[in-house]
């Protein structure tokens, strides 16, 4: 009679359980982001305001050297009915595809041969020489690659003495010499998303993989690519953003044959043509936008198709 006298323990119901762990998670997400905040806001607000007074200089009507007050939609005309402008944009869109596409396809061995690395000591003279282009200046980087891709300069002389070539290639002042040294200061803006992701990868994953059957290279494209692939988006990204923008190294190496959209905005800002600037300068804000969504989006479609 005792025993049916006890009274049993209540427990809470499920679905209040499943509520409280909501609010816990949403109060931990508030959290995070107002330890942002003081940094997001000063950024914002300097980001915004830039954009606002881009938009305002656009829509200023512009002749013979002066800004004028109002607002007018010619200076869009004016960039619109300019073909060398669009062929100056298509150009600096090839650049940018090309420069992403080869920094990563060299990035990606790199970041799996040091994330393989036992040595830390190998791995930190590894990282050190990836990342070493970013502690020399953008003159300097320059100069070194036209010392090495020069009509006189050490690939030449090197291709010469080999019997390769009959007279020195023209490498210098060419979109080749650009994109060469592009590539070399974007490698760590490349490795180091891929590092992430690549560290990420659980080696028991690889292993079952292995005792399947799966040969290297069937592991690789079933198991270590698509574990790794918004790696390889975000670094495509990361590259076709900085070089699209990029102005000194095109414009140090390039030699006034390769001209990129940021050269038609410096050159428009030392004329004085703000608003012809301004609109140039949305136009690439707006291609760099439109381009990193589309490989998004093909980075999403990629990973449903493997499913």
């Amino acid at each position: 009679m005792a025993d049916t006298l006890t009274p049993s323990p209540t427990r809470a119901p499920a679905g209040s359980r499943a509520g409280r762990a909501r609010v816990d998670r949403a109060r931990a997400g508030a959290s995070r982001y107002l330890l942002v905040l003081p940094a997001l806001i000063p950024l914002a607000v300097i980001f915004i305001g830039s954009l606002v007074q881009l938009a305002d200089l656009g829509l200023r009507p512009y002749e013979a050297g002066r800004i004028g007050t109002g607002v007018t939609l010619d200076n869009i005309g004016r960039f619109a009915a300019d073909p060398y402008t669009w062929r100056v944009l298509g150009d600096t869109v090839t650049l940018g595809a090309v420069c992403a596409a080869v920094a990563v396809a060299l990035a990606y061995p790199m970041a799996l041969a040091l994330h393989r690395l036992r040595s830390p000591a190998l791995r930190g003279v590894g990282l050190f020489l990836i990342f070493s282009p970013l502690l020399t200046s953008v003159v300097v980087r320059a100069y070194g690659w036209n010392v090495m891709l020069g009509d006189g300069g050490v690939v030449n002389r090197f291709l010469l003495d080999v019997g390769l070539i009959d007279a020195p290639l023209r490498m210098m002042y060419e979109f080749p010499a650009v994109v060469i040294a592009m590539v070399h200061v974007l490698l760590p803006f490349a490795v180091f998303p891929l590092l992430g992701v690549v560290a990420q990868v659980p080696r028991s994953a690889i292993e079952a993989a292995h005792d399947l059957g799966a040969n290297r290279h069937q592991v690789f494209w079933r198991v270590t690519f698509p574990l790794t692939r918004y790696g390889v988006v975000l670094s495509l990204q990361l590259c076709f953003a900085l070089t699209i923008s990029a102005f000194a190294t095109p414009a140090l190496l390039g030699g006034g044959r390769v001209q990129v959209l940021s050269g038609l905005v410096y050159t428009n800002v030392g004329a004085v043509d703000w608003p012809m600037a301004a609109v140039q300068s949305y136009a690439l804000l707006l291609i760099t936008l439109l381009l990193v969504g589309v490989v998004s989006v093909a980075g999403r479609l990629a990973g449903r198709s493997r499913r």
